[in-house]
């Protein structure tokens, strides 16, 4: 499993996010001071099945390079293949380049990437930085963010059931803290992938969920990377609580439709465990909303 590089300032998956690490890595490949990392287009595509980005960088450098759209794609998915190359946390086993005959360049996370994001996500505790306290809301409405405490407190009472029945261990980073940061100590690795290194999670709900975690993400990388002061003079508070709710419901829908207990918890107790590694993560990026940026309380129990 590869390991995510370590930055600086705020929670670390928080800095860069899988698109933003595309992004730098694409910025690399273009090596050219008139294209800013803020003008290459990325985005994420539709296909909830899938973490794939897709950038149409190719019919914005054509005219530049003064060559076809699609001769630029291809010598840029050539660049992207060598660069990561260099790049400790961007290998072959990471992602997949192709070009489209479109000219659009699709980027597509493995499942190997997708399990190890999965479980940086659930080691990691995310936090702010001491100083970094003025980013929070001035004011939430209670019952706007009631759905997202309770999907939260929900995370956390199926997490301590899950570590009652010894379906998982789970340890408490910081006792003095409310609510603390859990981790999963056994298993550790979680077992996101098979034998054949392919994701467990296959159900419309799972991915559904994997792909709005990573969503999450990329949306609080991108605030993180010098966007909070512009976020603080719109005062666009609103934008936290539907990114909140759009995780929230996503959570529901997964725990309405995937079991944990049962004849999934005797008969298949690895995908029981992937599934609670996936309430893990989904309860460490609601707190981190809550607390740290909607500044309210992440409640354990309702």
């Amino acid at each position: 499993m590869h390991e995510i590089p370590k930055m600086q300032e705020v929670g670390t998956i928080l800095v860069l996010g899988a698109k933003g690490m595309l992004l730098k890595l694409l910025e690399a490949a273009i090596a050219s001071p008139k294209i800013a990392l803020e003008e290459i287009p990325l985005q994420r595509t539709k296909d909830a099945r899938r973490v794939q980005y897709i950038s149409a960088i190719a019919l914005k450098l054509a005219h530049i390079w003064q060559q076809p759209a699609i001769e630029v794609a291809t010598q840029l998915a050539a660049k992207c293949q060598k660069e990561r190359e260099k790049r400790g946390f961007l290998s072959k086993e990471d992602f997949t380049i192709e070009v489209l005959p479109s000219t659009m360049i699709l980027f597509e996370l493995t499942d190997v990437s997708i399990a190890a994001w999965l479980q940086y996500l659930t080691d990691t505790p995310q936090t702010l930085e001491k100083g970094e306290s003025q980013i929070k809301s001035v004011s939430v409405e209670s019952d706007r963010i009631f759905p997202v405490q309770y999907s939260h407190a929900r995370c956390c009472s199926l997490l301590r059931l899950a570590d009652r029945d010894r379906i998982i261990d789970l340890v408490e980073r910081d006792r003095q803290t409310s609510p603390p940061h859990w981790q999963i100590i056994n298993p550790n690795p979680i077992p996101w992938l098979n034998s054949n290194n392919c994701l467990r999670l296959v159900h419309p709900a799972e991915l559904n969920l994997i792909s709005q975690l990573f969503t999450t993400v990329d949306t609080l990388a991108c605030l993180f990377n010098g966007g909070f002061e512009k976020q603080l003079i719109t005062n666009k508070s609103t934008d936290w609580i539907k990114l909140a709710h759009t995780l929230s419901d996503a959570f529901q829908t997964f725990y309405s439709q995937c079991r944990i207990w049962g004849e999934v918890k005797t008969e298949t107790p690895k995908l029981a465990q992937a599934r609670l590694g996936l309430i893990l993560a989904t309860q460490t990026l609601l707190q981190f909303i809550l607390q740290e940026l909607l500044g309210v309380i992440a409640p354990l129990e309702l």
